[in-house]
């Protein structure tokens, strides 16, 4: 199955590694590892600055303007 994330974005469920949250309040590591993410792994699907989540990949890391529990309970109902 898929998951629409955001502006027209499909990901296979297979590819998904984790649905996290942005709030950089939330976690640190969060943080960091959005920083640190290498600019061509990155992948904006939201045309706006805000994202409210950021879902990992094995190749990839996607921002996305859905919250992390919306996009978590879309993957769980579609296996």
């Amino acid at each position: 199955m898929f998951l629409h994330i955001g502006n027209s974005k499909i990901l296979f469920n297979h590819e998904i590694i984790g649905i996290f949250n942005t709030d950089p309040l939330d976690k640190n590591t969060n943080k960091h590892l959005l920083e640190t993410a290498s600019y061509d792994a990155l992948n904006v699907v939201s045309g706006h600055n805000k994202s409210r989540s950021f879902i990992v990949t094995e190749d990839e890391i996607y921002l996305s303007p859905i919250s992390p529990l919306t996009l978590s309970k879309r993957h769980n109902s579609s296996r």
